[in-house]
């Protein structure tokens, strides 16, 4: 008995000694990063979706029960409503400010539209059907995304200002839909299992070039995609990808796909690490929180859980990182529809050290 006792006693001294420690290595980690929660445009539900350069961050934010509208915010004139948009975190500024987003039309098809601050909303035309979903923009205008044909399939498109609409899949009846742009005009477009690379630019869209990752994939204006390549089950290897320079694994997550997934142009990575429930005879004993971090070529992993305030049925979900750092999420309830933006922003000398 009394052996039993010591050997508790013992481990409870162990956890102590590590909890201090603990505590005394996070006291001295510099705080990198400012924090800032913003607002709602009268509801309890705020999601940040996208980031700009001059850090305004558009999203959706409930004005009533189940009524979403698109809102813009920055530091200078706080949170704009810009009107009703479809509740989705599929929305998107460049740094001129403009917005591309999807709505409901009169007939209440899906929609993808142009916010400019000196036009206003401009609904985008489609591929010969009713509907279309915007999926991103680029500092020059060019939206991408997946719009209906007239023989109701979807195909990838890019739209701009000069050209209009423009079919981006050679294949008549191939679903295909363009999941982001960059700055030179390439476009990574999924195609059922297969991720693409085609230009925007070219008069011909028929050539295709694959991508050797797969999941949530991103292009930066550097030209490298971000992605995720299968390595057995549940085992996922986050990597980048060129086409010049082929693949570079970041790291390795054990617990599934990551849940959100961006790059910046220089290359930061952030991503969420899916939570993994614990089980007992096929019930859900507790989930814990999910993980979110940022992949710095320079100063390897960060850790962002501990910067924002969440609470045991919250959720921190990260949503995007613009060219200076800035870094955007949704502290979401796990018993609700309640919802926070968040917003991080690097302590340049405390960065710099």
């Amino acid at each position: 008995m009394k052996k039993k006792r010591l050997i508790i006693l013992s481990l409870c001294a162990a956890l102590l000694v590590v909890g201090i420690l603990v505590a005394i290595f996070r006291s001295k980690r510099p705080a990198l990063y400012r924090v800032t929660y913003l607002p709602s445009l009268g509801g309890q539900f705020t999601f940040p979706c996208s980031i700009n350069d001059r850090g305004q961050i558009v999203g959706f934010s409930a004005i009533k029960r189940r009524t979403y509208h698109l809102f813009l915010w920055d530091r200078e004139k706080g949170m704009q409503d810009l009107g009703p948009v479809v509740n989705m975190s599929l929305i998107y500024i460049n740094n001129s400010g403009q917005i591309a987003a999807t709505m409901r039309d009169p007939n209440r098809y899906e929609r993808a539209f142009v916010w400019d601050p000196d036009q206003g909303r401009r609904i985008l035309p489609t591929l010969g059907g009713k509907r279309a979903n915007a999926y991103g923009i680029n500092n020059h205008g060019q939206v991408v995304g997946a719009a209906e044909t007239a023989l109701d399939v979807f195909h990838a498109f890019a739209w701009d200002d000069v050209n209009g609409i423009r079919d981006l899949t050679p294949s008549n009846t191939t679903g295909t839909r363009a999941m982001s742009i960059n700055d030179a005009g390439q476009v990574i477009v999924s195609a059922q299992s297969n991720k693409l690379l085609v230009s925007a630019n070219k008069d011909t869209t028929s050539e295709y070039s694959p991508i050797p990752v797969s999941g949530l994939t991103e292009i930066n204006s550097s030209g490298y995609v971000i992605g995720t390549v299968i390595v057995g089950p549940s085992k996922f290897d986050i990597s980048l990808w060129h086409p010049d320079s082929g693949m570079k694994k970041l790291l390795q997550l054990n617990a599934g796909s990551p849940g959100s997934l961006k790059i910046n142009d220089v290359n930061q990575v952030v991503f969420s690490e899916r939570r993994q429930e614990t089980k007992l005879f096929g019930r859900t004993l507790f989930t814990p929180a999910g993980k979110n971090y940022l992949e710095d070529p320079n100063l390897g992993r960060i850790s962002l859980n501990e910067y924002v305030s969440i609470g045991r049925n919250e959720n921190l979900w990260l949503r995007d990182i613009n060219n200076k750092g800035c870094i955007i999420g949704a502290v979401q309830s796990l018993n609700n529809s309640r919802s926070r933006g968040v917003l991080l922003e690097p302590i340049p000398e405390k960065w710099n050290k």
